[in-house]
C-alpha cells in the first residue's frame, strides 16, 4: 500500500504539474500575473500582502489561480470546489487527529502543518497520499493498534471541530463572499491569500488548547470515547454534506432541468462537473477557470484516493489483528456504496471511525477493565 500512495503522490507531476503546462493553464496564468491584472476582469492584481517578497510573489500566483474557483462566474468550477472543500477539511480532520495519537509521537505523522503548507503550494494530491504513506511506515499505530497508542488526549478530542471552524471554514467563506457585492475586490484577493495557511492555523490553535486548556480535562475514558465519536461525526457530516449538495444538484440538471435556468443546465451537468480529461489527450484550455476545473478534478481525486487507500488499509490490519479476519465483500460494498454517498473522505471517516471503534472495545476501556477484574478475582 506504501508503494502505492508514494506512487499517487508522484503521478502529480505528471497528471498535474505536466497537464497544467501542457493544456496552457500556466501559460494564461503568468499572463494574467503580468498584465497586473485578475483573470478575466479589469480588476488590479494584488502583489503585496506580507512585504516579502518570495511570499507575495507565491500568494500572486496563488491569488491568481483561485480567484476564478470563487468569483461565481464559472458555475462548474465553483460547485465542484464547494465539494472538494468538504473533502479537504474531512481529510485534514484525520491526520490532525492522527497526529495527535500516543503512537505517532515523535514520528513525521506528527507534524501536520509542514505536510497542510504542502497541500496548499504542491496540491492536495500531493501532499495527502505521501503523509499516508510515510505514517503507514513509521507508526506503530499502522502495524500494531491497540487502545494505549492510538489514543488521543482528551482535550484535542474536545477542540478538534471548534478550532476547525475557527481556523478552516471561517477563512473559506470569507474568501467565498462575492466582490464587490459584499466586499471589495482587493480584499477578496486579502481573503483568498490569508485562507491558505488554514492547515498552520488549526495546528497552532490545538496546540495552544492543548497546553492551556488540557489541565482542566482529566483522562476520562468515556468522555474520551464521546470526544472521538464527536469528531468524526463532525468530520463525516462535513465531508457528506458537500459531496451531496454537488451530487444532487449535479444530477437534478439531468432528473429535473425545468428548475434550473437553461444557462446552468448545460453547466451543472454531471459530465461537466465529474469530467476528468486525460493528460495525453492533447486538450488545451482557453481560459484560467476552465483550466483551474482540470488541475482541481485531478487534484481532488488523486487526494481523496489516497486518503480513502489509507483508512482501508489501517481498518483491515485492525480487523486482522482483532478479529482474526476481513469480510471481503461486506466491506467493499460498504466503501463502494459510502464513497457513492458521502464522497471519498466521507467513506474514509467512516472506516478509521470504526477502526477506532473496533480497538478501544477490545483492547482498552470498559472490557480491558473487566478483564483485569476477572484476573483479580
Amino acid at each position: 500500500m506504501r508503494a502505492v500512495l508514494f506512487s499517487l503522490s508522484a503521478f502529480v507531476c505528471y497528471a498535474i504539474f505536466y497537464f497544467s503546462h501542457a493544456n496552457g493553464l500556466n501559460e494564461l496564468a503568468f499572463k494574467a500575473v503580468a498584465s497586473g491584472k485578475l483573470p478575466g476582469y479589469n480588476e488590479p492584481l494584488r502583489t503585496v500582502y506580507t512585504g516579502v517578497e518570495p511570499i507575495d510573489k507565491l500568494l500572486t500566483v496563488l491569488t491568481t489561480f483561485f480567484y476564478p474557483v470563487l468569483d461565481g462566474q464559472d458555475a462548474t468550477l465553483f460547485l465542484h470546489s464547494i465539494g472538494f472543500s468538504g473533502t479537504f477539511g474531512a481529510t485534514w480532520t484525520l491526520v490532525v487527529l492522527e497526529s495527535w495519537r500516543k503512537g505517532n509521537s515523535g514520528t513525521i505523522a506528527a507534524y501536520p502543518t509542514i505536510f497542510g503548507l504542502m497541500a496548499q503550494v504542491f496540491t492536495f494530491a500531493f501532499a495527502t497520499p505521501l503523509v499516508c504513506a510515510l505514517q503507514l511506515g513509521c507508526s506503530i499505530t499502522a502495524r500494531r493498534p491497540h487502545a494505549d497508542n492510538i489514543r488521543v488526549p482528551r482535550v484535542v478530542l474536545a477542540v478538534i471541530p471548534t478550532v476547525f471552524i475557527i481556523g478552516f471554514l471561517v477563512p473559506t467563506n470569507l474568501m467565498a463572499l462575492p466582490a464587490p457585492e459584499v466586499i471589495p475586490v482587493d480584499w477578496k484577493q486579502i481573503a483568498i491569500a490569508s485562507w491558505h495557511p488554514w492547515p498552520a492555523y488549526v495546528s497552532i490553535l490545538t496546540t495552544v488548547a492543548y497546553y492551556v486548556l488540557g489541565p482542566f480535562f482529566s483522562n476520562n475514558h468515556r468522555a474520551s470515547m464521546s470526544g472521538l465519536r464527536w469528531v468524526y461525526a463532525s468530520a463525516f457530516i462535513h465531508a457528506s454534506l458537500s459531496h451531496l449538495v454537488t451530487l444532487v444538484i449535479s444530477v437534478g440538471t439531468v432528473v429535473a432541468p425545468a428548475l434550473f435556468d437553461d444557462r446552468f443546465v448545460n453547466a451543472l451537468h454531471p459530465c461537466k462537473v465529474y469530467s476528468f480529461p486525460l493528460p495525453w489527450s492533447g486538450m488545451t484550455v482557453d481560459t484560467v477557470a476552465e483550466g483551474v476545473h482540470v488541475f482541481l478534478r485531478w487534484d481532488y481525486m488523486i487526494g481523496s484516493a489516497g486518503i480513502l487507500l489509507w483508512a482501508l488499509k489501517l481498518h483491515i490490519v485492525a480487523q486482522r489483528q482483532i478479529v482474526s479476519g476481513v469480510s471481503w465483500l461486506s466491506l467493499l460494498f460498504k466503501v463502494g456504496l459510502l464513497t457513492a454517498l458521502t464522497g471519498p473522505a466521507g467513506a474514509a471517516v467512516e472506516l478509521m471511525w470504526e477502526r477506532d471503534e473496533l480497538v478501544f472495545g477490545e483492547t482498552g476501556g470498559s472490557r480491558q477493565q473487566v478483564t483485569t477484574a476477572k484476573k483479580s478475582s
